[in-house]
């Protein structure tokens, strides 16, 4: 039973993540029991776990549903990852002057990021951007050694991962977040703290402001997003 639980789980949280479920969406247990080829109740753990997470929303009568965005809540969350993540940076950045494994692992990173700055295929250029933001994301938490702090950041991905897809739903974001990325990973291969704060507050500063205009929408460039204002 845990194991279906965990199948449907797992399946159901990446489909969030990636925008494959919409925010807002309903969902019903008897077609993810259908597509998982689970029982009620495996499907009503995973709903469980995925609410806890703030992912799934559950209501009374109504069943479940993909968890819309607040717009608060989007402001609080880049409020706390600036304030958090900018001093990541930083410490990693110069930390890395003394950490020769530490600094050999951003620089393959860099190297990666520079060879997708001059790849043409768009599909592989995405696919590989994200693979190299998951593994700098990564690596940051695991270079820290600020246990509290690396937790913190952690425990903030999911919503952060959902809401990077939202900020690309207007094309040109991308290549933006690509160089921003390549500021952030040069300056802590250089061991500049100063400067790794900077790039990362900025980077998120931008992404704040690209998923507040997908999310409302103002000039229909990004998709439509199901909101809750409050």
């Amino acid at each position: 039973m845990a194991g279906k639980s965990d199948q449907v789980y797992e399946g159901l949280r990446q489909d969030i993540l990636t925008g494959a479920l919409r925010p807002g969406e309903s969902l019903s247990a008897v077609a993810v029991g259908t597509r998982f080829d689970a029982s009620r109740t495996p499907v009503r753990q995973a709903f469980l776990r995925l609410e806890s997470e703030g992912l799934v929303s559950l209501v009374d009568r109504q069943g479940a549903r993909v968890a819309p965005i607040s717009i608060q809540n989007v402001r609080d969350l880049f409020e706390l990852r600036i304030l958090l993540e900018g001093a990541a940076h930083r410490s990693v950045a110069e930390d890395c002057a003394h950490d020769r494994a530490a600094h050999d692992e951003f620089a393959g990173l860099l190297t990666g990021f520079e060879a997708v700055a001059v790849e043409e295929h768009a599909g592989s250029r995405r696919t590989r951007f994200y693979e190299l933001t998951e593994a700098f994301d990564q690596a940051v938490v695991r270079h820290l050694h600020n246990r509290h702090l690396a937790r913190t950041i952690a425990d903030l991905r999911p919503h952060s991962d959902r809401l990077r897809n939202i900020a690309h739903s207007v094309p040109e974001r991308l290549d933006l977040s690509l160089d921003e990325h390549l500021t952030m990973v040069r300056a802590v291969v250089a061991h500049d703290g100063a400067a790794a704060e900077l790039a990362c507050t900025e980077h998120l500063t931008r992404t704040r402001t690209a998923v507040l205009d997908a999310v409302l929408d103002p000039r229909g460039k990004g998709d439509r997003i199901d909101v809750v204002t409050a």
